[in-house]
């Protein structure tokens, strides 16, 4: 490529044509990522929105293949796209999974693939799996995918099995097909990039089973194959009791009964889809359709929570929380409801004062309702009474108090109070390290700072502190330290209040 006219943004290639220039790339690809996540957000949107009682049976199965399939693609179009714009996506956090219904859903996908094939496709699943398990889902949901699609592809007549079971403590998934099995060539190179061989006669790269085994090793797990003596093959998937978790706990919706909350929204799909899971977890709904009409019901009305979506008309989401924030005694958490969510936009988003972020597209009610129940949880509340005026005002507590006390009550007292030493001389180390070394724009040391402070906040549930600090540490990989001032300034706040907080919390464990 070359660069004409002198101006370093004008590229033109080889055929002299004009093109995107390295330095440009990103931006514009963020650009269009977000309007990507917009799209889609929309289409899953609307496919929940409609009712699928009136449709017939035959449409009903194959419109559930479409919504599950879309949510699976939302995901890895997000880490995608991420990727893309050169930023590590970060490892996918083990969730609790409604793990019945999620092998369900597999069914349901590839039973309709298997049909169009003239195949049948199978699951069975042992009484012995639980209904919920801990696990990063979309990974899960990639590995099954590969094995069972590979399956369908090498088989030409019958059945391919998915198996499901519990043995010696270990998940353990079973895909059989009825295929001719793997060549010897084939087997050496399964799991390497190579793919398939050469001299294969059925169409694809033979990339499905490295990929696998690449997330089965990530998952803690491991991949195996075996051909059948008859005809067929097992491809089998072993998660280790310690990589999984067993979460059998009744799954309910969270309930958001008498909770008052302002939802700024222009997309009316999202506004639809928005108004029925808050009215599914009973609670109250204002709508704002631009930035304007946010900042003045923020200001006329008391919420308990506001959902602010960044991107809006006359006035921006950034702009609606920096102003809030910047009014005195305002507390109202202030969650961002966005399609942005590459790091950088994330940074900015905390630096205005947001207290979280849920990104776009919604895909889980109970996970939008837990999201919510965080920032709106009263024990995360503590009231200061400001005996000069007789007021009081509300200040959100920089700790999960629930998931806090739940590890100091699990050790003893004088364990207690070692436990909470060493986590505020920690805490105020940190502070005092990263203010130094933000002063002389030091990004290696505050990298290693929020490093260690990425870990503690996540440890005892600080999770507003944890996603700032996570942003910060991105910031200083990237050796941007000297661009971050305002969100320093609000991760020393942060932290500030967190060492508050353990501080009040060691003097009560030392007369306990």
């Amino acid at each position: 490529m070359t660069t004409e006219g002198g101006d370093p943004k004008e590229v033109r290639n080889a055929e002299g044509e004009a093109c995107v220039s390295q330095a440009e790339a990103p931006k514009m690809l963020q650009l269009l990522g977000h309007d990507i996540r917009t799209a889609v957000s929309d289409v899953i949107g609307g496919i929940r929105l409609i009712d699928h009682a009136k449709l017939a049976p035959d449409t009903q199965v194959q419109f559930e293949r479409i919504r599950i399939a879309s949510e699976t693609l939302a995901e890895l179009m997000d880490s995608a796209l991420t990727i893309a714009a050169g930023q590590d996506p970060g490892d996918e956090p083990a969730e609790s999974l409604e793990f019945r219904s999620f092998l369900a859903e597999i069914e349901l996908r590839w039973s309709g693939r298997a049909r169009e094939q003239g195949l049948q496709f199978q699951l069975r699943v042992d009484q012995s799996v639980p209904e919920r398990i801990k696990v990063a889902r979309i990974k899960l949901d990639r590995i099954l995918g590969n094995l069972v699609a590979n399956a369908l592809k090498f088989t030409d007549a019958g059945i391919v099995t998915l198996c499901v079971r519990i043995d010696g403590g270990h998940l353990v998934f079973r895909v059989r097909d009825e295929g001719q099995g793997f060549s010897d060539r084939a087997l050496k190179l399964l799991f390497s990039s190579e793919g398939r061989p050469r001299d294969a006669t059925r169409p694809g790269t033979g990339l499905g089973l490295h990929i696998s085994k690449e997330l089965a090793v990530s998952l803690g797990g491991d991949l195996d194959v075996v051909n059948l003596k008859d005809l067929g093959a097992i491809v089998t998937l072993t998660l280790p009791e310690k990589t999984w978790e067993c979460s059998d706990v009744l799954r309910k919706v969270p309930d958001l009964a008498g909770l008052s909350i302002l939802v700024a929204e222009d997309n009316e799909t999202n506004q639809i889809l928005v108004r029925q899971m808050l009215a599914a977890m009973g609670a109250a709904m204002d709508l704002a359709c631009d930035g304007v009409e946010a900042d003045t019901l923020l200001r006329e009305n008391e919420y308990d929570l506001a959902l602010i979506d960044i991107e809006m008309p006359r006035k921006s989401g950034i702009e609606v929380i920096r102003d809030m924030r910047a009014i005195d005694g305002f507390a109202t958490p202030l969650v961002a409801l966005t399609a942005y969510v590459m790091r950088d936009n994330r940074e900015a988003i905390y630096a205005a004062g947001a207290d979280g972020v849920i990104g776009k597209p919604i895909r889980s009610l109970s996970s939008f309702g837990d999201a919510i129940r965080r920032h709106t949880d009263r024990s995360q509340v503590e009231i200061v009474e400001d005996t000069e005026h007789q007021i009081n005002v509300r200040k959100l507590a920089a700790i999960n108090g629930n998931r806090f006390e739940a590890i100091l009550q699990a050790a003893e007292p004088e364990g207690r109070v070692e436990f909470l030493t060493h986590l505020l001389a920690d805490l105020k180390s940190i502070a005092s390290n990263l203010r130094l070394a933000m002063a002389v724009e030091d990004n290696e040391t505050v990298r290693a700072q929020t490093h260690i402070l990425i870990s503690l906040s996540g440890a005892i549930g600080a999770e507003r502190m944890q996603a700032i600090a996570e942003s910060l540490n991105a910031t200083a990989h990237r050796k941007r330290i000297g661009d971050a001032g305002h969100l320093a300034n609000t991760c020393q706040e942060a932290l500030g209040l967190l060492i508050d907080k353990v501080e009040n919390r060691w003097h009560r464990a030392e007369v306990e």
